[in-house]
């Protein structure tokens, strides 16, 4: 029973010396949607750090996960966000998209990789936090009504008022 305890009170202890890892750098949304005919889509960037400068390096990348420089990249490829602040990257179509086909979207991913600054205490390890984000190309042929893709059933929802509510 006591060797029970110990164990326990040990396990506790250490589970609550844990620090938990938070990225610095976040990003307004989880995927991005480039539409055949726009040059290029924007994204908001924000440091979270509110003592610290950070670099954020992006790149594109294929379905493969193989690092590419077109048809579309990311510009700045890097730049600097001051503590607290934001700033816009844009994923910009560089090179002819008519190798990519025209009957369904395509996939690829933008990588976002925080670059810490230098620490002046000795003996610190520093990470480098990346996000990942699917980049879809929609070719014009797709059409998609924007309120559709939004909220998925609307199509068949009906409402009907009964007294004083309503229902389907």
């Amino acid at each position: 029973m006591k060797l029970k305890l110990t164990s326990f009170l040990g396990i506790l202890l250490f589970t609550g010396s844990q620090h938990s890892a938070q990225a610095a750098l976040s990003v307004e949304r989880s995927r991005v949607i480039f539409n055949e005919g726009e040059k290029s889509v924007g994204l908001s960037v924000k440091n979270n750090n509110t003592q610290d400068p950070y670099l954020a390096q992006g790149w594109m990348e294929n379905e493969k996960e193989e690092k590419i420089n077109g048809p579309l990249m990311v510009l700045p490829p890097v730049q600097r966000i001051e503590p607290d602040g934001r700033t816009m990257i844009r994923v910009q179509q560089v090179a002819d998209a008519s190798s990519l086909p025209n009957d369904r979207e395509s996939v690829f991913w933008l990588n976002l990789r925080e670059i810490p600054p230098k620490s002046d205490k000795p003996n610190v390890l520093m990470l480098a936090m990346q996000t990942r984000m699917k980049v879809f190309w929609r070719p014009k042929g797709i059409k998609v009504d924007p309120l559709l893709d939004a909220v998925p059933g609307v199509e068949t929802l009906t409402l009907a008022r009964k007294g004083d509510r309503y229902g389907g």
